[in-house]
């Protein structure tokens, strides 16, 4: 919920084993509700406001979207009043499970505090749910089988993955994705790439001029 999930690799998507489902969820919400929601000039503020009112109606338009589609609201999910006058534009974290493959909160970008939890039975079933989107800006994979990892991550639509971490840059690595999440490349060698253009130049070197 960095910048207020107003970036585009946040993370708003996140797949967990059944087998630690509840857990997680349990242990993603404490630390939700420890976060402090304020003054973004606060040194210990977590999460500041919306940047305009237009994103901020979205996001509660999202909200409602997965409470009729039959999410289960975990947490959150109503504009945050504790805040100077109470009428700047912040939104509670917002944490949503049993999240479908289908709803819109699975399959549109919110670019807010919102997350969408959907558990999972086999690394297939991960892999497909993963991929059951129209974007492919980055993908984090979080285990302690590296090689699990690696299969995982060449399989997965995404320009970029991470593993056991996520939203790492460096300017020697190319930045951007595939289908719908833009063309081209930043960073790295790629990035000049995309800035120029290369000329194939034929020369036959048995003619005599």
């Amino acid at each position: 919920m960095s910048n207020q999930g107003q970036i585009c690799t946040s993370t708003s998507r996140i797949l967990v084993h059944e087998d630690v489902y509840q857990d997680y969820v349990a242990r993603f919400k404490a630390i939700c509700l420890e976060n402090k929601v304020g003054n973004p000039f606060d040194d210990d503020t977590f999460q500041g406001p919306q940047i305009i009112k237009v994103q901020y109606e979205k996001i509660l338009g999202y909200i409602q979207a997965g409470k009729d589609e039959g999410a289960k609201l975990v947490t959150g999910g109503v504009p945050f009043k504790n805040v100077g006058d109470g009428k700047g534009f912040f939104i509670e974290p917002t944490v949503f499970s049993d999240v479908k493959k289908d709803m819109r909160i699975f399959q549109e970008e919110v670019f807010g505090p919102f997350v969408a939890i959907t558990p999972f039975k086999t690394e297939e079933e991960a892999v497909s749910l993963a991929n059951n989107t129209s974007y492919g800006l980055g993908a984090a994979l979080f285990s302690r089988d590296i090689e699990r990892c690696h299969r995982v991550a060449a399989r997965l639509e995404s320009g970029m993955v991470w593993i056991n971490s996520s939203n790492d840059s460096d300017i020697r690595v190319p930045f951007g994705g595939v289908k719908q999440s833009g063309i081209g490349r930043e960073l790295g060698e790629a990035g000049l790439a995309a800035y120029s253009q290369t000329k194939a130049v034929h020369v036959n070197m048995g003619f005599k001029l």
